[in-house]
């Protein structure tokens, strides 16, 4: 669809969108969080690079890991199930 023809698709919906007191409150929504500036996340950077050095270590295969088989074996031997 060209970008005219979507411009105007749009501006038919929104005609009727408006029309509509909950549909204008979900598009009030909609366009807050579009408009919303980019947040600082809450993660901190160095949390990011722990993550990097763990996700490293286990593609080179230095860290011991399981599959999925043998974690449920071990569980069940240590809960009884």
């Amino acid at each position: 669809m060209e970008t005219k023809e979507l411009r105007r698709k749009l501006i038919k919906d929104f005609g009727k969108f408006i029309e509509d007191d909950s549909k204008l409150e979900i598009l009030e929504s909609f366009f807050d969080a579009i408009n919303q500036d980019e947040e600082k996340s809450v993660i901190s950077d160095s949390h990011y690079s722990l993550v990097a050095e763990e996700r490293e270590k286990y593609i080179s295969g230095e860290n011991e890991t399981s599959s999925w088989e043998e974690v449920e074996q071990r569980l069940k031997a240590k809960y009884d199930l």
